[in-house]
């Protein structure tokens, strides 16, 4: 079905009149240094909220399907950001038909067909939100979605928002469609599964992966879902393998760094555990950055000042400012690698993102693939 060129959200969101081209800027220098998307600097800027991004984001979809036109969808935009109000009560309030962007997210589709559970569409949620990676594209990295399924309720989408079909019609067809798609677990087909990665990094054996595997098939639940619900991983190392299998399939990713990357994560499988004192140096320890061999060099150029003391060396390790310089100059080619771990921890430390998050998202940085890119 054809589509209209959408432009990116950065520019779309000056062309709403929501953003100015100075935070745009500010925006954008965030995500290039950190690696996060653009979406998620918004919110951490201070720019935007988390529900009026969702609600910007269903415009830039009903924009692409030629549902309103962009005069409409600006305005409406704009009174979603002044009032922190649904998509749909603005343009219901400007006299268009609001019903049709009314429960028509892809999400909400695929649960009322029963294609997906409620639990497994908030899992997946999850993953998109963090990785900034289409919905259609985490859920069929479930091992449970073909990807025809999710083509097919796109378009499905795209009529009952055109009110060429009914909703319950649609529904009825997204369900009929499911049912006769053959659901299998991705042995053979071309891309790893989920349950593949987490025995490659060795955070799980090929053994509790098959107990899984079965015990989640008699319970009716994806492999993750269950892996979760019995705290075998966390939802972050979810996330983490779940980014990464779109990762490895757009062949931006090997799966030996895939395999660091969910390793990084799920060091810290302890979420109560305080985090309060962490210092850039645990941080960098931590993402597995900072290794022995490195410290030991840093170590050895603080050695060399005759003028260093004691405490001044103990000092050096500990201040991101000064651990910082050292790192950059004694690795040089890694400059951007250690900025980025700098912001990251920033972040961090302001509470913006939990600790997964950054380290998450520096393990990717790590392995030469940024999350603002990669969706």
């Amino acid at each position: 079905m054809p589509v209209q060129p959408v432009a990116r959200l950065g520019t779309l969101l000056q062309e709403f009149g929501v953003l100015s081209p100075e935070a745009c800027t500010k925006t954008e220098e965030l995500s290039a240094h950190s690696g996060l998307p653009f979406g998620k600097c918004l919110i951490l800027l201070d720019l935007i909220t988390d529900n009026d991004l969702k609600a910007v984001l269903e415009a830039q979809s009903l924009l692409r399907d030629g549902i309103f036109e962009k005069s409409a969808l600006s305005k409406a935009v704009q009174k979603v950001c002044k009032g922190h109000i649904p998509l749909s009560d603005a343009l219901q309030s400007m006299g268009l038909q609001a019903k049709t962007t009314r429960r028509t997210r892809l999400g909400e589709l695929l649960a009322d067909a029963q294609a997906i559970s409620p639990q497994q569409l908030d899992i997946a949620l999850k993953a998109a939100d963090f990785s900034a990676l289409p919905l259609g594209h985490i859920l069929t990295t479930f091992d449970a979605l073909e990807p025809a399924l999710v083509d097919y309720a796109l378009d499905v989408q795209s009529q009952i928002r055109k009110g060429s079909l009914a909703r319950a019609a649609g529904i009825e067809q997204i369900r009929q469609a499911n049912l006769q798609l053959s659901i299998k677990i991705s042995a053979g087909s071309g891309h790893f599964a989920l349950g593949e990665i987490l025995i490659y990094s060795k955070i799980l054996t090929s053994k509790q992966i098959e107990d899984a595997i079965a015990a989640a098939r008699e319970r009716k639940q994806l492999i993750g879902e269950y892996l979760v619900e019995n705290e075998l991983i966390s939802d972050e190392t979810l996330t983490a393998a779940l980014c990464v299998q779109n990762l490895i399939g757009a062949h931006l990713l090997s799966i030996e760094a895939a395999c660091d990357v969910i390793y990084s994560v799920a060091k810290l499988k302890e979420p109560k555990q305080n985090f309060d004192g962490l210092t850039f140096q645990d941080f960098l320890k931590a993402s597995g950055y900072l290794t022995n061999s490195k410290l030991r060099v840093v170590m050895a150029k603080l050695s060399s000042d005759p003028n260093q003391t004691l405490d001044a060396f103990k000092h050096s390790l500990e201040d991101t400012s000064t651990l910082r310089e050292l790192l950059s100059e004694c690795f040089p080619d890694e400059v951007s690698l250690v900025n980025a771990g700098a912001v990251l921890y920033q972040l961090f430390h302001l509470q913006k993102l939990s600790l997964n998050q950054a380290l998450l998202t520096f393990a990717f940085r790590k392995n030469g693939v940024s999350i603002a890119t990669a969706a």
